[in-house]
């Protein structure tokens, strides 16, 4: 039975995230990796403050003989498929039950259109190495064998190629080997795999001299607090306070247990959680959803037999399954919300979609050789370099003002302006912020040797798009 509910939950999770939801697509799997398949490179010319992971793995899906956003979409969508059999795995291993493998199946279906809405995001492949790792680390009921050791570490260190926060899972697996397995010399091993694919990823990129603007990009930007926080709002308080809630009791139970291996999941969780920070939202509870989903599933397969059993209820068991009733509508209500909204249509991909009259004004008058600026360059504008096939001219960089806070971007940025100017400048006004010093130099240079040709009216969640050509462009 668990089986044929497991197939069944499958398939309606495919047909739903490739023809139904309305997922958004990220600048780091889409544009840049579009830019690295033609001949761009991070830290070099791309310079980018996430971990290239996911960027890769977006570059190789590109090559696909499919549309850049189908080709993004069908593996997500696998991606999906992957966490589910995943988590089922997990805990019905851990559970002793096919029951809470399903249970804790359809906590993740359920909650992951909610978390979920931009797709192959750095957070979501940070958590499927997570939770490989775990799967690896619990398959076998006694202390894990050296290769399992290397495999979780090989794991552990892959997450960190996709979002720079795994170096905490990471550390913390390696305590926990350290007090748990009684083996010092295993830990070392552990440590060993996990620094393997990072030192491989070093190397390559020393090798290209871009190095040094990786370690500034990847770490010393992002530790300097130029870029603004978003702080947690009510909203998803209460979506993670109703998706976390039976984490608390599975912590619980996991350590007044004799075998107290599975608060191991309890610390991979609060580690997941460093991702939410700085910049508090949705997409960044992708990191333990996972997780979470694993715990609450063996909670509810605990709890399944004492609640059927509802003849023989005390008044604590009444106060609990009522309590249950009210967080069941909570979770009733945001998770068939997503269900309800899809401003583009059912199966659009956002931040790709709504740009296709933009890109076909743009595709209509560019000749070979055009390139093409966006102001501001947004985590989904870039995606018309794809869609008109025109790069920038020089380096490439996000427009959000906390990157012109860098030291010397924009100086460089001018100096390729000047060399070499973009062909073609499309400039959204409602996203021009009155703080943003970098972008404001770039208009005005925009207003002196640029001429408005077009201009495409609302487009989704970007107001107006005004296109400007060189002047001397066509001369």
């Amino acid at each position: 039975m668990a089986r044929r509910l497991l197939i069944f939950l499958l398939i309606l999770q495919a047909l739903t995230h490739l023809f139904w939801l309305s997922p958004s697509v990220h600048s780091g799997q889409m544009a840049i990796p579009w830019l690295m398949n033609n001949g761009m490179r991070l830290f070099d010319d791309i310079l980018e403050q996430h971990a290239p992971g996911s960027s890769l793995l977006g570059a190789a899906a590109q090559r696909l003989p499919l549309d850049p956003a189908q080709a993004i979409k069908l593996l997500n969508t696998l991606l999906v498929i992957a966490f589910t059999l995943l988590i089922y795995l997990l805990a019905k291993r851990l559970a002793g039950s096919a029951t809470a493998g399903i249970l804790a199946a359809l906590v993740y279906a359920w909650w992951e259109p909610v978390y979920g809405n931009v797709m192959l995001y750095f957070d979501t492949l940070l958590a499927l190495c997570v939770l490989a790792a775990l799967l690896t680390y619990f398959a076998k009921p006694e202390r894990p064998s050296t290769r399992q050791v290397i495999l979780i570490g090989l794991l552990m260190g892959a997450a960190t190629l996709f979002k720079q926060h795994a170096w905490l899972a990471a550390g913390l697996m390696f305590l926990w080997l350290m007090l748990t397995d009684g083996r010092r010399k295993i830990a070392l091993v552990y440590a060993g795999a996990v620094l393997l694919l990072p030192l491989f990823q070093w190397a390559l990129l020393l090798a290209e001299g871009s190095l040094s603007s990786y370690f500034y990009w990847n770490w010393t930007f992002n530790l300097s607090g130029l870029m603004d926080g978003v702080p947690l709002d009510g909203d998803l308080f209460r979506k993670l306070l109703l998706g976390n809630l039976l984490v608390f009791p599975f912590a619980l139970l996991a350590w007044t247990e004799a075998d107290r291996r599975q608060f191991l999941l309890v610390l991979m969780w609060l580690a997941s959680l460093s991702v939410l920070y700085p910049r508090f939202g949705e997409i960044h509870a992708m990191g333990h959803l996972a997780l979470a989903s694993v715990m609450s599933g063996i909670v509810l397969a605990r709890m399944g037999p004492i609640l059927a059993d509802w003849r023989s209820w005390d008044v604590a068991r009444l106060v609990l399954a009522g309590l249950g009733f009210g967080i069941g509508l909570g979770w009733l209500w945001t998770g068939a919300a997503i269900y309800l909204h899809v401003p583009l249509g059912p199966g659009a991909t956002l931040g790709y979609d709504e740009f296709s009259e933009l890109a076909s004004e743009l595709n209509a008058r560019k000749e070979a050789g055009d390139t093409l600026f966006l102001l501001p360059e947004t985590d989904s504008s870039p995606q018309l370099h794809p869609l008109t096939q025109m790069p920038p001219p020089g380096v490439w960089v996000k427009g959000w003002h906390w990157y012109f806070r860098a030291e010397g971007l924009l100086e460089r940025l001018k100096g390729d302006w000047a060399d070499e100017p973009p062909t073609w400048i499309v400039v959204f006004p409602d996203l021009i912020l009155a703080e943003n010093r970098g972008l404001l130099e770039l208009l005005d240079i925009v207003d002196e040797r640029y001429q408005q040709v077009a201009e495409v009216a609302d487009i989704y969640g970007h107001g107006a798009a005004k296109i400007y050509r060189l002047e001397s462009a066509r001369e």
